[in-house]
């Protein structure tokens, strides 16, 4: 029994199964011989199953650690996300308010320019209106006056400053709103005013381009031509080229001839010194020597000062000419002109060329009158003063007549009696008509 125990307890420390007591005596004995290799086989076979088991759970437990990080590190990255994608909400929450807050007022904005352009265009509707009732049916006072205005203009123009073109061109717009209107009324102004516009039109007139600019012609010759004196201006040229060329001709006549004997050669140079000397003796006495007839002795005894001052003199006295063109001033012009010839013809030199051209301009200007007499359109404003009168008289008629009932009868212009009584402003009372003659008066 003790032997049994203890191999039992060998077995059992060794890890190998314990030998049954049922077998006899020689498998008892041999048995521990035989279990001590199973057992170190089974545990060198059991060890790399430990390592593997304890790779595996290793592996397992790494895999499950980088999961969960993985999972927390997504939860993470969704979490700010759905915090950011919330933050963009209201952002944009915000924003469509702010954008709906702005249609809003737009809309009011718009509601309100809507409601004001309806009402400029009822305004100018009965604006239009009006105008269209007081222009079409209504009083012709205000064409009258209108006509009366342009007229006057082209009066003003006419004697003022001799513009016949602005004249024409103010009874022209007159013509054309008294032909739109077709009033039977006032065809009898229309025809006066076409009756002016045509002599107008044929009436001749100064063309003040052409005199201004002989005028700027003029003032630069004046400026350029030689005096008698010469002075800084414009000095007196020498005549070197005739003198020279003479000179030459001199000198070929006197050459000797080379064939000639000695004294012949030397006879023919003397005699060419000779006039070479003498020639150029005359020329320098001629520079100091001069005969002239003058008129004016005076003429002779400027300074270069005196000579500047007389040019800027003439000058001026151009500008006063060209100055009374425009002004229509015929006094004025006539006597300017005769100056600028007197001068020309007293201090210059006849023997230029600029003198010559700028006496042609002056005496051609100074023949030039410039006092013609244009038509006037007296006619128009008489017509013009006898339509009011008239109309002004027709209105106190119908006050006078009727004086308790209202004017909206005679609001009316009567058929018949239209040729009778010219643009008559029946709806308008006495004093509107007085008052619309009164304040017409100083245009006329």
């Amino acid at each position: 029994m003790t032997d049994k125990k203890s191999e039992i307890t060998q077995a059992a420390q060794t890890g190998a199964p314990a030998a049954s007591s049922s077998p006899g005596p020689a498998t008892s004995a041999t048995a521990p011989k035989k279990t001590a290799p199973a057992a170190r086989r089974q545990r060198s076979m059991l060890l790399p199953a430990f390592i593997v088991l304890l790779v595996i759970v290793a592996a397992l437990g790494a895999f499950a650690w980088n999961q969960k990080r993985l999972f927390d590190e997504t939860r993470q990255n969704l979490a700010s996300q759905a915090q950011s994608s919330a933050s963009a909400v209201d952002q944009a929450v915000e924003q469509a308010q702010q954008a709906l807050s702005l249609a809003q007022e737009q809309s009011r904005k718009i509601a309100s320019l809507e409601s004001a352009l309806r009402e400029s265009r009822d305004q100018a509707d009965s604006l239009e209106q009006a105008f269209q009732t007081l222009t079409d049916s209504g009083s012709d006072l205000v064409l009258i006056n209108d006509v009366d205005h342009l007229v006057t203009i082209a009066q003003q123009q006419l004697q003022l400053s001799g513009n016949v073109a602005n004249a024409v061109i103010s009874l022209e717009t007159a013509q054309a709103q008294l032909a739109r209107a077709n009033r039977p009324a006032l065809a009898s102004l229309q025809q006066t005013i076409n009756g002016d516009l045509d002599r107008l039109r044929a009436a001749s007139t100064i063309d003040t381009a052409m005199l201004s600019g002989q005028l700027e012609e003029l003032g630069n010759l004046l400026g350029e031509a030689p005096l008698l004196v010469p002075d800084d201006a414009a000095p007196e040229p020498v005549p070197a080229p005739q003198e020279s060329a003479s000179g030459a001709g001199t000198g070929d006549g006197g050459h000797a001839d080379p064939d000639a004997p000695w004294w012949k050669q030397g006879m023919a140079t003397a005699e060419q010194w000779s006039r070479s000397a003498w020639s150029a003796i005359s020329r320098d006495l001629g520079q100091f020597i001069t005969v002239r007839r003058v008129d004016d002795a005076t003429a002779l005894l400027m300074s270069p000062d005196q000579a500047t001052r007389f040019r800027e003199t003439l000058r001026l006295r151009g500008m006063t000419a060209q100055l009374a063109l425009l002004m229509h001033q015929p006094r004025v012009w006539n006597a300017e002109t005769a100056v600028l010839v007197k001068a020309l013809e007293t201090r210059y030199d006849p023997r230029s060329q600029q003198v010559r051209q700028a006496l042609k301009i002056a005496r051609q200007l100074a023949d030039t009158p410039i006092d013609v007499k244009l038509p006037t359109v007296d006619n128009s404003l008489q017509a013009i003063a006898a339509l009011r009168e008239a109309s002004a008289r027709q209105a106190e008629e119908g006050a006078i007549a009727a004086p308790g009932q209202p004017a909206a009868p005679q609001a009316e212009p009567d058929a018949g009696n239209s040729q009778a009584d010219p643009a008559a402003p029946q709806a308008e009372p006495a004093t509107d008509a007085a008052t619309g003659a009164s304040a017409s008066q100083p245009q006329g």
